[in-house]
């Protein structure tokens, strides 16, 4: 992080230490639960949504804002290392896994793009709550 030096023309509000560290656990938090729910449960078309839904939430939280980012300021981005050195070789490995796993191109995209809504209605509420944390 020291190395990240922001750019005046990046457009973008970028949360302060004390912002990210709540919004952080309360999305791991909610990424466990989510995940031991769907563990103990039988039902694999749950197991394979949940699997979709993070793998295209890492695919996407690599991109934006992370490896755009660095383009953009040609340098240094928070994240970007993790997001080269683990989110892309984790979807690229995990993605034609989960997609095969599906009976229909259809029935995947389905499950997809209810995931990255249901990935960003935790995004908003997650923010929304770190906001109100920091305000106490």
């Amino acid at each position: 992080m020291r190395y990240f030096v922001r750019s005046e023309t990046l457009a973008i509000h970028l949360p302060a230490v004390q912002q990210m560290v709540p919004a952080i656990v309360l999305i791991t938090l909610l990424a466990w639960i989510a995940i031991g729910w769907v563990c103990t449960g039988k039902n694999d078309n749950t197991k394979r949504f949940l699997l979709t839904t993070l793998l295209l939430v890492f695919l996407l939280n690599a991109f934006i804002p992370h490896i755009l980012g660095a383009l953009y300021v040609c340098g240094y981005f928070p994240g970007v290392v993790t997001s080269v050195l683990l989110y892309l070789p984790f979807t690229y490995w995990l993605l034609p896994v989960t997609y095969h796993a599906y009976d229909s191109r259809h029935s995947f995209f389905v499950a997809a793009g209810q995931g990255i809504c249901l990935a960003l209605l935790a995004l908003f509420v997650t923010q929304f709550a770190s906001y109100l944390l920091n305000l106490l």
